[in-house]
């Protein structure tokens, strides 16, 4: 019998799952973070050597009965990062199959039941990525600010902020993220959250990453101001999307969206809808979708998808079974 393997790699950790090709999960194993660019090479090299090892000692399946391993893994972003990646994946696997992607790819995979559609990423950074049905696939190099990236949750609380200090010099629109950002991290006022965050920040990322969620809040009750906010990352967003779904030759089509990321969960939908009448004035018929399934699922089935196999209604219920979110 046949297996195949698929991994979630990312800056907080790593999952490993081993499944048949009738959707059953048979181990399932977590480890460390895997991201070269925060880890280093040989941590990535020895979480992924752990969590392999785990997963057939787990089920004494004999790596020759391994058809195929996919890796989504977090940095996986230009050549060079591919050329380490594969190359540590090589020394591994030997002669077993196996691709790296973005992780990415596979919270996109996770949510569709066929290999194509796009997928936008919104947690700390953003993200977003397209595939056709020829398999053609485009994805954001994601590189910071100098080189076209844009969004992110940090983004977010960066503007909340620049918008906080504006609304107490007045010079911009009155704002309850004047009062409220201070309360948030423990200060009286404005005044007292800027003794702590300049000259010398002292604020960790954290307690920033709570201005985010309050952004949200404030404009579901009608803060123009975060409303503003939203509008206009969501519009940014819904280019970047754009961006992909062209490059990949999709434009006009039927396609799902997979969304993924911590910021989607915001109250409201200000940040949802912008996107979506950004996307939707080039792609009308653009699904959007958010993934029942956790991502390591999508590196499994990207694994039977290189296998030429796919799975019926009662294999992917085994499938949701194992690995629902």
């Amino acid at each position: 019998m046949n297996y195949v393997i698929g991994f979630d790699g990312g800056g907080t950790k790593t999952r490993c799952v081993l499944g048949d090709l009738q959707g059953n999960i048979l181990a399932d194993a977590i480890s460390g973070p895997s991201n070269h660019q925060m880890t280093g090479p040989d941590t990535t090299k020895n979480v992924l050597k752990t969590l392999f090892n785990q997963v057939l000692t787990q089920t004494q399946v004999n790596k020759d009965h391994i058809s195929f391993i996919f890796l989504g893994l977090a940095g996986a972003d230009i050549p060079s990062d591919f050329e380490l990646l594969n190359g540590i994946c090589k020394d591994l696997f030997g002669q077993i199959p196996f691709e790296v992607v973005n992780d990415s790819w596979i919270i996109m995979r996770s949510g569709t039941k066929e290999p194509y559609g796009a997928v936008s990423i919104y947690g700390t950074g953003a993200n977003a990525a397209a595939i056709n049905s020829q398999g053609k696939m485009s994805i954001l190099r994601a590189l910071g600010h100098p080189f076209g990236a844009a969004g992110g949750g940090y983004e977010i609380s960066q503007d909340a902020l620049h918008y906080a200090f504006r609304s107490n010099e007045k010079t911009y629109k009155k704002t309850a993220l004047e009062d409220h950002i201070p309360k948030l991290m423990g200060y009286k006022d404005i005044e007292s959250l800027l003794s702590d965050m300049y000259p010398e920040n002292k604020l960790g990322q954290d307690i920033l990453r709570k201005i985010t969620p309050l952004v949200f809040d404030l404009a579901h009750k009608g803060d123009e101001v975060c409303i503003e906010i939203l509008d206009r990352k969501g519009r940014t967003q819904g280019e970047m999307i754009n961006g992909v779904i062209e490059q990949s030759g999709m434009t006009g089509q039927a396609f799902p969206i997979i969304l993924g990321g911590s910021v989607f969960k915001g109250v409201g939908h200000t940040f949802k809808n912008s996107i979506a009448r950004t996307v939707h004035s080039k792609s009308p018929q653009a699904d959007f979708i958010f993934s029942t399934l956790e991502p390591v699922a999508g590196a499994y089935l990207f694994a039977l998808d290189r296998i030429k196999v796919s799975l019926d209604q009662r294999a992917y219920n085994n499938l949701k079974g194992a690995l629902t979110i």
